[in-house]
């Protein structure tokens, strides 16, 4: 027995071992952590807020100087995560499909300032899923730069405002956060392309970059190393295996695959510096004290040290280290976020399976990288409980 459990011992530790790098994990203020330093700190927060699963990578000078897995990919069986085992990205799907689009408008496929219908083959009316907008003149107006930077005056979600979909907003003035309008991106790319979304993707990002466990669509060969969603109370809510391919949060990805998308951006790869230029500068200011939950709609402007606003694809915000950018990725049982420092060279990618990372996303983040600046409260990562059997907005995406 003593033998059998001292075997087991060494296997936990290599299987630890396995997934850290011996690096140094740089901070942005501060000594840098060794590894097992950080994660010591990762898995206590992990452990105590009872987080089903986490992986974490972060990036020093566009290198992975940390990657590791806490937690189990499904708690029914006790499997813990690996390298290559598939989260559901959320949110975390929109930089990617803005990155698609904006590849298009380097090659002359589609134009920021055209107003998106004249993209469709169909009159609006044609579309089942968007057909309630013929019904509003404002969507004449609606651009893809609008749609870029959730601007377009689209709801986050149909039947949040009304039974139907229309715009909330006059197109351009203000910043709401919006489901629907990256969805609509996402069919006037296959539109004008001809391509569904998943293709686009194989030939524009995934393959040139070698993303091989990164999909707009449930890929089978995922089905054996996948992880699955946990409420707040650990219940299993399982995979939902999207056959559809949606702009705003279809997609399925591990830390690595993210984290070569991410190194694209950070060394301005793939599009014109023009392009990445104004994917980094305000396209709309955000005014409202939270993005989701209450103050999500309020008008009331305050002071706001960090300049929130929106590029052409990421959140903006600036910071005592220079000006940086991020992403979250909410749904039910999913909870994801990726935050950069363009001018320290250091970002972080975290995704879990557990909606009990939304409590502690602050503190693992300051963990990684000692940030304290990002909008992780008004992103909605704060410790405040949803109402039992409520479900995230980012649900339905």
């Amino acid at each position: 027995m003593k033998i059998w459990l001292s075997m087991l011992l060494c296997w936990v530790m290599m299987g630890t071992a396995q997934a850290q790098t011996s690096s140094p994990v740089r901070q942005l203020l501060g000594p840098a952590r060794s590894s097992a330093q950080l994660t010591a700190r990762l898995a206590r927060v992990v452990d105590s807020a009872h987080v089903a699963g986490l992986s974490v990578l972060v990036l020093n000078r566009g290198r992975i100087v940390y990657e590791q897995f806490f937690g189990t990919k499904d708690r029914r069986t006790g499997e813990a995560f690996g390298p290559e085992t598939v989260s559901y990205a959320a949110s975390l799907t929109k930089p990617v499909t803005a990155y698609l689009c904006l590849r298009l408008v380097d090659q002359g496929v589609v134009a920021l300032d055209t107003p998106v219908y004249r993209y469709l083959k169909r009159p609006i009316t044609a579309y089942e899923k968007w057909q309630d907008l013929a019904q509003d003149p404002a969507f004449a107006r609606v651009t893809i730069r609008m749609l870029l930077s959730h601007s377009a005056g689209l709801p986050i979600l149909r039947g949040f405002y009304g039974p139907k979909l229309e715009t909330i907003a006059e197109p351009g003035t203000r910043f709401f956060y919006s489901n629907e309008g990256y969805n609509l991106l996402g069919t006037v790319l296959e539109e004008r392309t001809g391509l569904d979304l998943q293709t686009l993707a194989e030939q524009e990002l995934f393959g040139p970059l070698d993303m091989s466990h990164t999909s707009f669509v449930w890929q089978p060969r995922f089905a054996a190393d996948r992880a699955v969603a946990h409420d707040q109370a650990g219940k299993v809510l399982g995979f939902e295996q999207r056959l559809r391919a949606r702009g705003a949060g279809s997609m399925v990805t591990t830390p690595r695959d993210y984290a070569a998308f991410l190194r694209q951006v950070l060394a301005r790869k793939g599009l014109s510096r023009q392009l990445y230029r104004l994917v980094f500068t305000s396209q709309i200011k955000v005014t409202s004290p939270r993005g989701w939950g209450p103050g999500r709609d309020s008008t009331a402007r305050q002071p706001d040290p960090l300049a929130k606003a929106w590029g052409l694809g990421w959140g903006l915000f600036t910071s005592r280290y220079g000006p940086a950018f991020w992403h979250g990725g909410h749904a039910e049982g999913w909870q994801n976020l990726c935050v950069a420092y363009p001018k320290k060279r250091l970002a972080v990618v975290l995704l879990s399976n557990s909606d009990n990372f939304q409590a502690v996303g602050a503190q693992l983040l300051r963990s990684c990288l000692g940030d304290a600046d990002a909008p992780l409260e008004w992103a909605g990562y704060s410790p405040a409980p949803r109402p039992a059997g409520s479900s995230s907005t980012n649900s339905r995406k």
